[in-house]
């Protein structure tokens, strides 16, 4: 009691010089609701006995609890409204040690819905970043409102303080480019932080914005184009290169080349104005737009900026580029790569066909349709330096011979995800890595080791309609990866035909391999086979086999999801394999014991298998005892069931009446013997039965032994 006294009397002391101010609203709102309650009281009382019904008695006790009732519900709500208000006040005068009594003493909770009367709100907007804190934390994490921290981020935006927007970004996770305010489910302009910054005109807030995923909106550059010009330019970045070596020694003398770099990358620009970089667009050697929501470009970019040598436009809403009819308006020479990717074109521009230095062209995850549309009056010699080309992820029924032809320095080809129903004539180019995968492709071209024998290294043409393999696509000597997953593969050329003695990894899975006209066997039929091959008839002979110039080379080999029914013998002779993976072939009853000799083998899948050769507590250990185990089966191991104990001690000690306790079950007489030296074998009944379930019914040993004979040395 005597706390409580001094608690409030500090409140009426100068220590809360707040405090003292507030409790005037708190004995105004006492007077309210008194005056509330006798208005109700008079009020109902007066109607209930007006009343010459019999049940106005019972009404006017009913009347009378709801007055009671109302008058609560008042005197809560008012409590906790001036609570609040106490708290509003505290904050507006950067009271802390008032707000911080009102959270922790009086343990008032701050309200997370979003207004202008909210106390962290106007802490915000008073840019008390100690109190913004203090309210903040106060708040569980998980239970802290999203909407309310943009708020107080768009108001502090607004009054510029730099430090609680600091604050409510790196500590608080606030959205820097979501918009807090709403009105009947519009968002208000104002609500933007960057908008709000640009509207105060405070750059810092705006730069800090940006840096931290804020974007331009259209009413931001519409409304303030002059800051936005400005915050746009702040990016630019120039750089000093030295004049051409080639030059005339007269220009030489010159003052280096100032060269730009424009890097727009994710500030969700809605369009792109030639105002912004039109000065420096001769210096322009780095263009990245990426990340924005462009729907078109001006006619200058690319064509007419004359040093650019990387442009990237990714992630936009690109329909088309800006169109270039001939060569004379191209004059972007030094360009060199280009990136597309995530847009909707539909074709590739042709002004890229008069690009003689481009080298990376990438336009994925678009709506190709069609590679180039080239008018039939157009004349091009570009694309011959190009090396990387990546149009997967798009609607591509086929890859024009005239183009494809002429990338004669093409090393990188990715082509995956479309809907090719075949691949293009292989040409004369120093291609590296073909990437066709998930297309509809039915055959291959016969041309392939012909022009790529020594150059193409990884190879994909998984997830295609590929019947069978030309033994050609096995004489490509420098490849070190093949994936033919996904197909209708059902035989592999004979071994003499491979030639490709670098390759390491080959995946052959979700195949048809072993599949013969019979169709595949039921599990009854393949329990019988199984059981069959225990007779002297030697094994079916598998129909894969791969060839020993893969001995030393090959480490990873996939064959799951097949129609095998043995292990192909070849496969042990592998002797560089690291991972062999055979799940789900119905047919695969047995592991070869000549597995074992893979002692390189560190992988081994046989999920799905029925194995009976291997017992199943073993598979269960992993590849190693898959491995141990056969590897004794391959020596011809059989259990030894011996055990030799060595019992030593000083004379006189009890060992031979251990022995004969362990022999007998019962202790012998001690008897002084003279022999050092004694050996005796103790043959068991049953050495591999668990006697601890029957203790109490035998007088023997209560030990588990799973050897049938011990030697005893003494």
């Amino acid at each position: 009691m005597c706390s409580e006294t001094n608690s409030f009397k500090s409140l009426l002391s100068c220590e809360y010089p707040c405090v003292c101010v507030y409790i005037q609203y708190v004995c105004m709102y006492v007077c309210v609701c008194v005056c509330i309650y006798i208005y109700i009281y008079v009020l109902f009382s007066l109607f209930c006995r007006a009343q010459h019904h019999k049940f106005a008695s019972g009404l006017y006790n009913l009347y009378t609890c709801l007055s009671h009732c109302v008058c609560v519900c008042v005197c809560v709500c008012v409590c906790v409204w001036s609570q609040v208000r106490l708290m509003c006040l505290a904050t507006q005068h950067g009271d802390l040690q008032s707000v911080c009594y009102l959270l922790k003493e009086a343990r008032i909770t701050v309200p997370q819905e979003p207004s202008n009367s909210n106390p962290a709100i106007l802490a915000a907007y008073h840019g008390h970043g100690r109190l913004v804190k203090e309210l903040l934390d106060s708040i569980p994490g998980p239970c802290l409102r999203r909407d309310l921290l943009n708020w107080m981020l768009a108001t502090s935006c607004q009054q510029g303080h730099l430090d609680v927007v600091q604050l409510l970004v790196h500590d608080y996770d606030a959205d820097a480019k979501d918009c807090a305010i709403h009105n009947d489910e519009f968002a208000v302009i104002t609500g933007l932080p960057l908008y709000a910054a640009a509207r105060a005109g405070n750059e810092e807030i705006a730069r800090f914005l940006l840096q931290n995923g804020a974007g331009f909106s259209s009413y931001t550059l519409m409304d303030h184009p002059a800051f936005s010009k400005h915050l746009l330019r702040l990016k630019l970045q120039e750089t000093s290169n030295p004049p051409s070596y080639s030059a005339p020694l007269m220009l030489t003398c010159r003052l280096w080349v100032q060269t730009v770099t424009v890097c727009w990358r994710g500030l969700q620009l809605p369009w792109l104005e030639l105002d912004w970089f039109m000065d420096v667009s001769s210096r322009i050697t780095h263009l990245d737009l990426s990340s924005n929501s462009l729907a078109a470009l001006p006619s200058v970019v690319p064509w007419g900026l004359i040093h650019l040598q990387t442009l990237d436009l990714s992630n936009n809403l690109l329909r088309e580029l800006p169109a270039a009819q001939n060569s004379q308006e191209v004059v972007c020479s030094s360009l060199q790569q280009i990136n597309l990717s995530v847009n909707q074109l539909t074709s590739l521009a042709p002004g890229l066909l008069h690009l003689t230095n481009i080298q990376r062209l990438s336009a994925s995850r678009n709506q190709l349709t069609v590679l180039f549309d080239i008018p039939s009056t157009t004349n091009w010699i570009g694309l011959r330096k190009l090396e990387e080309l990546d149009v997967s992820d798009n609607c591509l029924t086929a890859l024009p011979t005239a183009v494809m032809h002429c990338l004669k320095s093409l090393s990188f080809l990715n082509v995956c995800r479309n809907t090719l129903s075949s691949f293009p004539d292989p040409w004369a180019c120093p291609l590296k890595q073909c990437n066709a995968s998930s297309n509809v492709i039915e055959r291959l071209p016969n041309t392939i080791s012909i022009f790529w024998r020594t150059q193409l290294q990884e190879v994909d043409f998984s997830d295609n309609s590929l019947k069978e393999l030309p033994s050609y696509i096995f004489e490509l000597e420098a490849v070190v990866l093949l994936r033919l997953c996904g197909n209708h593969i059902a035989t592999l050329p004979p071994p003499s035909k491979w030639k490709c003695s670098q390759l390491r990894t080959l995946d052959l899975s979700r195949n048809q391999l072993g599949k013969t006209e019979e169709g595949p066997k039921s599990r009854k039929l393949a329990f019988l086979t199984t059981w069959s091959r225990r007779d002297p008839d030697p094994d079916p002979v598998c129909p894969i086999e791969f060839p020993m110039i893969l001995r030393d080379s090959l480490e990873v080999l996939f064959l799951n999801d097949n129609q095998l029914e043995c292990v192909p013998q070849s496969v042990c002779g592998l002797h560089s394999l690291t991972e062999l993976y055979l799940s789900n072939n119905p047919g695969i009853r047995e592991l070869p014991a000549e597995l074992s000799q893979l002692s390189n083998l560190w992988q081994l899948d046989t999920e799905d298998l029925h194995i009976t050769n291997v017992p199943q507590e073993v598979r269960g250990e992993g590849p190693a005892s898959v491995l141990s185990f056969l590897r004794a089966h391959l020596r011809k191991a059989e259990p030894f069931k011996l055990l030799k104990m060595l019992m030593i001690g000083p004379p006189r000690q009890g060992k031979t009446a251990l022995v004969e306790a362990l022999q007998t079950g019962r202790a012998a007489p001690f008897t002084p013997a003279e022999c050092s030296i004694s050996t005796s074998t103790w043959e068991l009944d049953k050495p591999n039965e668990d006697t601890s379930g029957s203790r109490g019914k035998e007088t023997g040993p209560r030990t588990s032994f799973r050897h049938s004979q011990v030697q005893w040395t003494l």
